[in-house]
């Protein structure tokens, strides 16, 4: 087993739970969760779903969304994102340019793919990477310690880009 086999095993597992491998996981795709409220020592979970609202009674919740970061916060601002991945589009092309899309070898972008049209607006850690999945912790503190050093060795490169 490589070393990212262990995730294609979770994948593997998670799609078999998914299709209905065991009878005690119960998947609910499209729904919504409006309240959880106590039920002796289960859970009440109302859902909205696109046929309307619905209860159930459990014993576990477990989310799984699919996350992308949100990114209204910094709508207004000028961050130019690319329309393939919704990555900020410097880093954007840089990680689609390199390592065929293997996690583990992709270099460190360096300063200047974090950057953005926006003045002294970066965006780090698993936000940076809109939609590609091939962010990893070690990349998140990678970007922390790029913006650091840059901040801490010259403030005015950070805004000015020089």
């Amino acid at each position: 087993m490589g070393p990212l086999g262990a995730g294609q095993h979770l994948v593997d597992t998670s799609r078999a739970l998914a299709d209905g491998a065991n009878d005690r996981v119960t998947v609910h795709t499209g729904a919504y969760i409006q309240a959880l409220s106590p039920e002796s020592d289960r859970i009440r979970v109302a859902l909205a779903t696109e046929g309307g609202p619905h209860e159930i009674s459990c014993d576990h919740v477990v989310a799984l969304t699919g996350y992308t970061g949100d990114a209204s916060l910094y709508r207004q601002l000028q961050v130019h994102e690319c329309y393939a991945t919704g990555a900020p589009m410097n880093l954007s092309a840089a990680l689609l340019g390199s390592a065929g899309g293997d996690c583990l070898t992709q270099p460190a972008v360096g300063i200047d793919a974090l950057r953005n049209p926006e003045p002294h607006f970066f965006i780090l850690g698993a936000k940076s990477y809109g939609r590609l999945n091939t962010f990893l912790l070690r990349t998140g503190y990678q970007q922390i310690d790029q913006f650091v050093a840059a901040y801490a060795d010259a403030p005015r490169l950070l805004s000015t880009g020089t």
